[in-house]
């Protein structure tokens, strides 16, 4: 009886290294991870992206104070966020939000203040609920 066990072992474990073998390759879906979701957000176009980075990066001008100068700039980027689309909306907000180091857009919006910063990207938020 011992040697028709011990066959019956060897011809299991030959018959689950075939099996594993035959076995297909199953897919299991990972999360990106961060680099890989700053590459993707890198890479939507917004169309007024050379005018927001102009404004920012605008200095101010004659006699104005930095504070009217800030105000100014956070009025123009709303008033420029204003023609923007739902999903259009969406995108520049994962990207603000995403803050990639190589997003010209992202480095130029971080010179804001935090509360103006916000205040954008609240703007923003509200631009596509009420979009819809």
């Amino acid at each position: 009886m011992s040697t028709s066990l011990r066959a019956l072992a060897v011809e299991t474990r030959i018959d689950s290294r075939r099996l594993h073998e035959q076995a297909p390759v199953i897919a299991i879906w990972e999360p990106p991870t961060v680099q890989q979701a700053k590459a993707t957000a890198t890479h939507v176009a917004i169309p007024i992206e050379r005018d927001l980075i102009a404004t920012l990066e605008s200095p101010l001008r004659v006699g104005e104070t930095a504070r009217v100068g800030m105000d100014r700039k956070e009025h123009e980027i709303a008033a420029l966020l204003e023609r923007l689309k739902p999903v259009e909306s969406l995108a520049l907000s994962k990207r603000l939000s995403i803050g990639a180091d190589s997003d010209p857009l992202v480095i130029a919006f971080g010179r804001f203040v935090v509360e103006r910063r916000n205040r954008l990207v609240a703007y923003l938020a509200r631009r596509r609920v009420t979009a819809r």
